[in-house]
């Protein structure tokens, strides 16, 4: 008997598999699921509290640097809001000169504490 072919769907769905496997190893970032996972083994937490938690933070970040313009992290460095002015660029696909509109950055300073832990 012939051996059976596996279907389209079931091939591209296992190469879709592979392929995220090969990209999560050689991926330097975690993504949102790795990092809550993390955080929750870490904190003694669950995943869905430590899921709540890092939205939380990132929300009260948000308001504090809409009210504040910066934000102090104890420990790691400070977050603050910056303004880009708007500039000329050029369009990489037509070389036509373009208008970049003007934009507010966050931009982070890390303290010193999170520096020195890198060097050494």
């Amino acid at each position: 008997m012939a051996a059976k072919k596996p279907s389209a769907k079931a091939a591209a769905k296992k190469g879709s598999k592979t392929t995220q496997a090969k990209a999560s190893a050689t991926s330097k970032e975690k993504s949102l699921n790795e990092l809550v996972g993390a955080l929750a083994e870490k904190a003694g937490v669950t995943k869905v509290q430590a899921k709540s938690i890092l939205e939380a933070h990132a929300e009260l970040l948000i308001e504090e640097l809409k009210q504040n313009g910066s934000v102090q992290l104890a420990g790691i460095g400070k977050l603050k809001l910056g303004q880009r002015a708007e500039r000329q660029g050029r369009n990489p696909s037509t070389g036509e000169a373009i208008t970049i509109k003007a934009a507010k950055t966050v931009k982070f300073a890390g303290g010193k504490k999170f520096k020195d832990s890198f060097n050494g």
